[in-house]
Parts: structure tokens; sequence; C-alpha cells
């Protein structure tokens, strides 16, 4: 190689060496800064999970005096809002807050439990069992929020470390216990995070009670509903417990029956092109259900899909639609036959329903701005699964959309809008 050659090859490679160092300067550089940008976030989210805290407990702690029923809702409001903030800054932090789960469930029926209490309150205020509820949820709040305050000051103070996104698999449960997520993570491991019976999505659900049926009777069923003989069934699998549980299969037909009755059934086989009518296939699914000895049930909707027709029916119980208890049945249009059945949501328990409201007190409730097109009796599930008994009353406001207003029978005061 020549000398001029030499000399513009070393010309290259000096080039490339000074912009490849250029690259990795600009770029360390970048990475200094996203890593200052994600530090300062995971700073200013545990900044905001302390005091969404602290205001959490001061309102909790603020509703043991009240007695304004205007005051004591809207603490429950401060509550609310408190607990959902504390909740979204926590999954903001730099560690897994699955960790954490006693902390987060506090939170959430801390809230939801100030949530569900507020209409009520708003008039009533709060009775003597919600006070001790609301002084043992207090308690917990401010210790949790005297915790995060000593975190924090040892933050500020460099005695512990705040997690590092880079590190998340190291962060929680590290020996030297010198980071945040380890004290939480400590403190988590004696925090009382349990729940107590009220009316909202984190009450203490009562599991259903077993039903009657033996293993035999439950052959029997699942072989009528297939039309077939019980031998002919195949036993695809079982478990115990409270529905007790078993499967069969019979051609292209999987039966489910539960110790309270058939749970489902469905076809895995192809439909060819429908020639029932709509209202044939009507008949045929009611006639399954009588054959079940499910006679009081109403049709509330259905569909056609020119090969399967679906119908949902409604539980009926004192001239009303048990919303939340029903069946749906789907019938294939080319032979009639049942092609699914679900009724994992029908409950075998009457409702304890008292409709102390009548009808046209009822429409006193509505406003001025909509009028009703109809009216219906159905009962709705409560956030806690409770049957609230309501009148339903279709409506179209002044622009002519639709919505749905539901006044409680017990209570003859507004509960639900639908839009």
């Amino acid at each position: 190689m020549s000398r001029k050659a030499k000399f513009i090859f070393g010309t290259y490679i000096a080039a490339a060496l000074v912009a490849l160092s250029v690259c990795c300067a600009v770029g360390y550089s970048r990475l200094t800064d996203y890593r200052r940008a994600a530090a300062y976030s995971s700073r200013a989210a545990f900044e905001t999970t302390v005091k969404a805290v602290d205001s959490m407990g001061a309102a909790l702690k603020k509703s043991l005096y009240a007695t304004d029923g205007g005051l004591c809702s809207s603490l429950c409001g401060q509550v609310f809002a408190g607990a959902s903030a504390a909740e979204a800054a926590m999954l903001s932090l730099p560690f897994a807050t699955q960790e954490l789960e006693n902390l987060a469930s506090f939170l959430n029926l801390a809230g939801d439990y100030a949530y569900s209490l507020a209409p009520a309150a708003a008039e009533e205020g709060f009775s003597t069992q919600q006070l001790e509820q609301l002084e043992s949820l207090s308690r917990q709040a401010v210790d949790f929020a005297a915790l995060l305050r000593q975190l924090q000051m040892d933050l500020n103070n460099g005695l512990v470390l705040l997690d590092s996104g880079e590190e998340r698999l190291q962060n929680v449960g590290e020996p030297e216990g010198q980071k945040i997520s380890a004290a939480l993570l400590e403190y988590e491991s004696g925090f009382d995070g349990g729940a107590f019976e009220y009316d909202g999505k984190y009450t203490l659900k009562e599991e259903q009670e077993a039903g009657e049926l033996s293993q035999e009777q439950a052959k029997e069923l699942a072989a009528k509903a297939a039309g077939v003989e019980p031998l002919e069934l195949k036993e695809e699998y079982s478990y115990s417990g409270a529905g007790g549980r078993r499967c069969y299969s019979s051609g292209d037909l999987m039966i489910c029956v539960s110790s309270r009755g058939l749970e489902s059934m469905g076809s895995s086989r192809l439909v060819s092109s429908g020639r029932l009518s709509t209202e044939k296939a009507r008949q045929k699914a009611e006639q399954f259900l009588a054959s079940l000895e499910l006679e009081d049930m109403a049709l509330v909707s259905y569909g056609d899909s020119g090969a399967i027709a679906s119908f949902n029916f409604a539980q009926v119980q004192d001239e009303a639609l048990r919303l939340g208890s029903g069946v749906k049945v789907s019938v294939a249009l080319d032979d009639g036959s049942i092609y699914a059945y679900n009724a994992e949501d029908y409950s075998y328990e009457p409702a304890e329903l008292s409709w102390d409201t009548d009808e046209e007190t009822a429409a006193g409730q509505l406003p001025e701005s909509v009028s009703s097109q109809g009216v219906r009796r159905v009962t709705i599930e409560s956030e806690g699964g409770r049957e609230l008994p309501c009148y339903e009353f279709s409506c179209l406001n002044e622009a002519g959309e639709s919505l749905r207003i539901y006044v409680n029978a017990e209570t003859g005061k507004q509960c639900r809008i639908d839009i």
C-alpha cells in the first residue's frame, strides 16, 4: 500500500473514531437526562402518595366528629379522592406494588367505603356502626401516613434511597433495608388489611350454598338437557366444592351441571343457513326452559345472526324482572336444536324485595327536563351485590336522547341513571 493510501485510510479511521466518540457522548448525555427525569418522576410520585394518604387520613379523622349531613358527605368525597390519588401514585412508583397487596387493598377499601356512605350520609350523617368502621380506617390511615412522612424525611436526609426503575427486580426485599420499597414491605407484613361488611365493591361476599343434586341426579339432568340416555354421556371432568360441578359430553355437546342445576351447554357443530323463523326459535327456547322447570322467565332481548338465534331471559319475581338473574338460550336455525345454554348468573334463591314505594310516587323523582316513555318493575344489583327493587323509567331528554332512570322502591329515591 502506498504512503498516500495509508494516509487516506488512517484519516478515515480517525474521522470514524471521532464521530463514534461524539455519538457516545451525546447518547450518554441523553441517558443521564432520562435517568434524572425518571428519578424526578419517581420522587414526585412518592411525594404525591404521601400527600394523598395524609389527606385521606385527615378526612377520616374529621369524619369522626362531623354531625352535619352535608359535611359528612363532603368528607366522604375527600376520603375517596385521597384514596384514589394515593393508589394512582403508588402505581407510578419504581417497584412492584403487587408486593404491597394489603396496603393497596386498604386504599381501595377505604375509598370505596367512603364512596358508598356518601349518599345516605348527606341526609342522615353516620350511624354508630359506620363511625366505628371509620374510626378503624382512620387509625390505619394515620399510622400509614406517619410512616410515609418519616420515609419522606429520611429520603430528604439521605438515610433511605428511592428505588430505581433500572433495578426493578432487586428493589423489593433487599437485605440492607435502605430503600423505600423494603420499608414499605416490612410495614406491609404487619399491616391489618382485613375488610368488613358494607354494601360496596370490596365487601365480604357470602359463598353460595351447595345445592341438593346428587351425582346421579346431576347426570340425569345433563342427559335430559342433551336429549339422550344417561348411559350415553361421557364424564369429562368433575371437582368438589360448593358447586360440585360436573361436565359431560355427548357427541358434539358439552354439558356442565352443578349441585344447584344445569349451568351451561354448548355445541361445537357447524350450523348451516337457517330455515327457522325467529319466532319459531323463540318457541323452541321457551320449550327448553319449560323442560328444565324454569317457567317464571321473561324475554328481555334477542339477536339473530342468520344461523343462530340467541335469547336472553330474565327471572320474574313479584312482577319484576331480576336483571341480574337470568339465562341465555341459543337455537340453531337449521334444525331448531338448542345450540348453547348459559345459566351461570341464574339464582335459585328468591330475592328479598320490599316494594314500599308505589309507581306514582317513584315517578315524582323524575326531573322536569325528561319525559317518561314507559316504566317497568326490575331489580338491579348494588355495588355489593345486593338486589334492589326498582322502577325503571325509559325517558327522553330535551335533545331526544334516551336514558333510563332507576328509582329505589325501598327508599323512593333515584339510585342509578343509564345513558
